[in-house]
């Protein structure tokens, strides 16, 4: 853990390797992250970073909501759902899902603007990314909740439309279009996974 708060998880060979060349002890939580990633975090005072990061955030948090009154719908079948047991499961994704889930991802391994939840490339994730893209989640439950609702059994890419671009508007028509900026199930991106080895996630 560094300063910052950042740890970088690994696959146990990777941890070995990275523990040797960075001169850390190497444990399954993950190593420190190093000065070159450090310097390229995500500067905020930048507006288009800022933007990227907002606009993949929602969308994270569109599709957490998504899936989890999806999963609702399935394991309840016929029966009736009243409306308090659907706010009861969007209640708990921002700090469920959504905030042990996701982390930024990493490119060449270095921090990009975008959030990610898979397993197979490599992120940073922790104390940061985990308040700030829970944090966007709550905004955008507790303002948008009944929009949720009326359109929750939409497609997953007609849901995250209506939330992220008609709705609250932290995207735009060409980032919400930016593959870049999800890997979501239902999104296609670009993860440049032959340059980028084995998939290693950092704890912020």
């Amino acid at each position: 853990m560094t300063g910052s708060g950042y740890v970088v998880v690994a696959q146990p060979t990777l941890v070995l390797v990275l523990a040797i060349l960075l001169g850390v002890a190497a444990t399954k939580e993950g190593v420190e992250m190093t000065e070159e990633q450090n310097q390229n975090l995500p500067d905020f005072g930048d507006p288009a970073v800022a933007k990227r990061l907002k606009c993949s955030a929602c969308r994270a948090s569109a599709v957490e909501m998504h899936e989890a009154l999806a999963g609702l719908r399935k394991k309840r079948g016929k029966v009736k759902i009243q409306e308090y047991e659907y706010i009861e499961v969007m209640d708990a994704v921002c700090d469920g899902p959504v905030r042990t889930g996701y982390g930024i991802q990493l490119k060449n391994n270095l921090p990009t603007h975008k959030f990610s939840k898979d397993n197979l490339i490599s992120r940073a994730k922790g104390n940061w990314a985990a308040r700030y893209v829970s944090g966007i989640c709550g905004d955008v439950y507790r303002e948008h909740e009944e929009d949720m609702l009326e359109h929750h059994r939409e497609p997953l890419l007609d849901f995250v439309r209506v939330i992220c671009l008609d709705k609250i508007k932290l995207c735009d028509a060409e980032s919400l279009e930016d593959r870049a900026l999800g890997d979501e199930r239902g999104f296609e991106y670009d993860s440049n996974s032959e340059a980028q080895g084995p998939a290693q996630n950092v704890e912020l």
